[in-house]
């Protein structure tokens, strides 16, 4: 049955060419491959059950280490992808309940927010080729109440 525009969701409305995939990757870097060791993580701090909090700690830790690593042309980006290809390139990542996160940044150009439960967000890290005279963009993480900036 095919439905007329005004009774389909947006999703259903949507063509794949509108899904943005993240762009401007760094031809020459790749994201530094980062042992447990270097996460500062045990073997049963990766198999307990995890709290957004601690989700956000990991991936700022993360992001911390990698821009360690990175030539002055390069620096880390976060997108985070919701349901029906949503994509928020991330400026800010907090913990709003023990299994909630508030992503703060944009999409399509215009500045958003979304609440989520984190398993219904998929957080693509990756490195972006930027030029080397640009402002560095940091990306903030509210952890345990104060904000660090990585």
């Amino acid at each position: 049955m095919i439905m007329s525009k005004p009774y389909q969701t947006i999703i259903q409305q949507r063509q794949p060419s509108d899904v943005e995939i993240f762009h401007n990757i760094h031809p020459d870097v790749k994201p530094p491959c980062l042992n447990v060791e270097e996460m500062g993580l045990t073997h049963q701090d990766v198999n307990d059950y995890r709290s957004a909090g601690e989700l956000i700690r990991s991936i700022a830790k993360t992001i911390h280490l990698w821009r360690q690593r990175m030539p002055k042309d390069a620096e880390p980006t976060v997108v985070a992808m919701l349901n029906g290809g949503l994509q928020i390139h991330v400026s800010r990542l907090a913990q709003e309940s023990f299994h909630g996160i508030r992503i703060e940044g944009t999409a399509g150009g215009n500045p958003c927010m979304v609440l989520t439960h984190q398993s219904n967000v998929e957080l693509l890290c990756y490195v972006q080729k930027v030029d080397e005279d640009e402002p560095e963009r940091r990306i903030g993480f509210v952890i345990d109440g104060k904000e660090t900036k990585e």
